[in-house]
């Protein structure tokens, strides 16, 4: 008896020093230490959110070498590989349309300068599209797939994309929760998901509803202590989103993709967002490329996605089930998240972008999370 209780001590001991260790790899808020509470997005505000996305002046040239990226892919294993899973909650009654007036309207932004090409001066080549048809956004997978509304410090709305890791958690990029000055006064607040978001005129559709109860967001401490600098090597971040009225989570609705890491260095990928500079943001987009290193545990890739689409989804293998599924290595780990778009260049020619690559600090990110909000993974 006395070794059983020992031993569930030494257990509880362990599992308490594996919560702190993971928490010490991140940062996390609560709405009530959040700088302002949440509360609904104007006409103006949604159409005029601007994207806080950071930009790097320099490539190394590992960026264009695809031989060396093949390399890395294959010499290395991976450590942690979660299969994600279809919706289970019929998401009928959550859709909404709404006009926007035609007031807001004209006053949205001018779209950023980037224009789609199949491949920059770069070099690396991509393949970019609106996702179709526009149903697709609410079918698995892509309907994982969302916008993100926040404001900052001072009451300026803004804008990223994101997507479901878990039932009750959105993944989305560091630097689209806290501005990465080591302080409290960084985070950002009033978290706003739409996921399968379009808009077509000034009509709105948003199949899965709106989803602003946030309980809690979590950042990685290289972000946060980043100084807002990029390439960063975690450059990632989970918010949690509350259960709605009938004790369904987002992910119940849409469902929610997987993870591997590492895995995306020297792979192909397929890149999700909503970017401002192709429909407006005003439609999910669709980008296909190899991953080369951009040194810093980040990948790069072919894209002509600009502002708006941070944080969105860097996904292996995504794609929908079909006849004939084999054992081979090509038809394992679909629907993978490996990263999200954390940069773009700061001119437009190169057609790249990047993000960190997943790692073992990503996972115990997502542990602290997971072990802190069970409800919601």
């Amino acid at each position: 008896m006395k070794y059983a209780s020992l031993f569930a001590l030494t257990a509880t001991g362990l599992a308490a020093f594996a919560l702190q260790s993971a928490q010490a790899q991140s940062v996390s808020t609560t709405p009530g230490t959040a700088a302002m509470a949440a509360a609904g997005f104007s006409d103006l505000e949604l159409v005029g959110a601007r994207s806080p996305m950071p930009k790097v002046k320099f490539l190394p040239a590992s960026a264009f070498d695809y031989n060396a990226a093949s390399v890395e892919a294959s010499s290395r294993g991976v450590q942690a590989d979660r299969p994600g899973k279809r919706p289970v909650a019929n998401a009928a009654m959550l859709l909404q349309r709404r006009e926007l007036s035609a007031a807001a309207l004209a006053t949205a932004p001018m779209a950023e300068t980037a224009v789609p090409e199949a491949v920059g001066t770069g070099g690396i080549q991509f393949t970019s599209t609106r996702t179709y048809p526009r149903q697709q956004d609410r079918a698995y997978p892509s309907s994982t797939v969302g916008k993100l509304y926040f404001r900052d410090q001072t009451g300026n709305a803004y804008i990223c994309s994101g997507s479901m890791i878990k039932p009750g958690v959105v993944l989305t990029a560091g630097h689209c929760v806290h501005s990465g000055n080591g302080s409290s006064s960084g985070w950002y607040n009033s978290f706003t998901f739409v996921p399968g978001y379009s808009r077509v005129g000034t009509t709105e559709t948003r199949p899965f509803g709106t989803w602003s109860g946030w309980a809690n967001a979590r950042t990685s401490t290289a972000w946060f202590n980043s100084g807002g600098q990029v390439p960063n090597a975690g450059d990632w971040a989970l918010i949690v989103f509350n259960k709605d009225s009938s004790g369904w989570r987002i992910g119940d609705y849409t469902g929610y993709l997987g993870y591997l890491y590492p895995a995306l260095i020297g792979r192909h990928m397929t890149v999700l967002g909503y970017p401002a500079n192709l429909d407006g943001g005003t439609q999910m987009h669709r980008v296909e490329s190899m991953a080369n290193n951009a040194g810093t545990n980040n990948g790069t890739w072919g894209s002509d996605m600009t502002g708006g689409s941070s944080g969105g989804p860097v996904v292996l293998n995504f794609r929908q089930d079909y006849t004939g599924l084999s054992p081979y290595t090509q038809d394992n780990y679909a629907n993978r998240l490996t990263s999200v778009v954390s940069w773009g260049y700061t001119s437009p020619n190169p057609q790249v972008q990047g993000g960190a690559q997943f790692d073992s600090n990503f996972g115990a990110m997502l542990s602290a999370t997971c072990s802190a909000y069970s409800w919601a993974c």
